[in-house]
């Protein structure tokens, strides 16, 4: 029961903090509104819970043995986030229109894939609090599953909250604060992953 407590907290930590899950999901949010913004807030807890049983089944030890492709993921993840991160601060911050439609759910979920901060969530979660007591595979769907139920209603409170910011962001000056505020949690995100 501790480590599931521990798992909760680590969980509710790891996806309620800005990152580029939660600043893709307050854009969609602000543009298409919560409810046309769910598959891309199942995606990315699904992408997440998978990317836990994937490094239950052996890609923790296959990045560790094979040198250079840690760097290599955390260096393309870096550069696609710093790509998202120039989008979003582009010159006229998040206005309506900026996205053509919201992100669905294998593409949430694919995303996670050259998403640093979902790495380190999935793999810490898995390494840190699979329980001892149930055999590998049990206990891995045990993390992957907790992980998935935390993130939806974190992945929903910032789809939701961009929604809401939405409304009262009525002039260019304060979308531009906005797109430059997102851009800047994206970029310190990255240089985190770096640290």
């Amino acid at each position: 029961m501790e480590t599931l407590v521990a798992l909760v907290a680590f969980s509710f930590v790891s996806s309620v903090t800005p990152g580029p899950n939660n600043v893709l999901l307050w854009a969609s949010g602000a543009e298409f509104g919560l409810t046309r913004t769910v598959p891309h807030i199942v995606g990315t807890a699904l992408g997440i819970g998978l990317m836990a049983v994937g490094a239950a089944a052996g890609i923790a030890a296959l990045v560790a043995s094979v040198p250079g492709l840690a760097f290599t993921m955390k260096l393309g993840g870096s550069v696609y986030l710093l790509y998202l991160a120039i989008r979003i601060a582009g010159a006229h911050g998040l206005t309506r229109g900026d996205m053509a439609r919201p992100f669905g759910l294998v593409q949430a979920a694919a995303f996670q894939l050259v998403n640093p901060k979902a790495w380190i969530f999935a793999l810490g979660a898995i390494t840190t609090f699979r329980p001892a007591e149930l055999p590998a595979l049990g206990g891995s769907v045990v993390v992957a599953a907790t992980m998935m139920l935390v993130v939806v209603p974190t992945a929903a409170l910032w789809a939701g909250a961009g929604g809401a910011i939405n409304g009262l962001l009525t002039n260019d000056r304060r979308r531009r604060a906005v797109s430059l505020a997102l851009a800047a949690l994206v970029v310190a995100t990255v240089a985190s992953v770096w640290i």
